[in-house]
C-alpha cells in the first residue's frame, strides 16, 4: 500500500506540472486580471505540492 501511495503522489505531482508551467506563462501577461488569476493559481498549485510533499514524508522509508 505504501508504494501505491508513493506512485499516486508522484502521478499527482506529474499532473500538476503542466498546470504550473501554463500558470507561469500566464503570469507574464500584460493583462493585470490574467496576471492576478495566474498568481492565485500558482499559489494553489504550490500549496498542493507542499501538501503532497508532507504526505510523502509521513510514509515510512523505503526498504532496500
Amino acid at each position: 500500500m505504501t508504494e501505491a501511495l508513493r506512485r499516486h503522489i508522484h502521478d499527482i505531482r506529474g499532473h500538476l506540472s503542466p498546470a504550473m508551467l501554463r500558470a507561469d506563462s500566464l503570469a507574464l501577461s500584460k493583462d493585470e486580471r490574467i496576471r492576478a488569476a495566474a498568481h492565485d493559481i500558482i499559489a494553489a498549485l504550490e500549496a498542493t505540492t507542499k501538501e503532497l510533499s508532507a504526505m510523502r514524508r509521513l510514509l515510512p522509508a523505503r526498504q532496500p
